[in-house]
């Protein structure tokens, strides 16, 4: 299973960031990436004053949820 996670930091100061972790897991690696984009795209959305600055797809440990 692979976990989507973005990076969004507040604009006013880059230093500020917070880790966004999807609610769901994917089989594929590639779906995973397609949701992180997705995730990406709508920070601006929800927290205008942020800015995504990276993304990353985690392999879970089988039975895992998180890390």
């Amino acid at each position: 299973m692979w976990q989507a996670l973005v990076t969004a930091c507040f604009i006013a100061n880059m230093d500020q960031c917070v880790v966004l972790e999807a609610q769901q897991w994917f089989e594929t690696e590639a779906r995973c990436k397609a949701r992180a984009l997705e995730m990406a795209g709508d920070v601006n959305r929800y927290m205008k004053s942020h800015k995504p600055v990276r993304y990353k797809c985690r392999k879970l440990a089988g039975g895992m949820l998180t890390q």
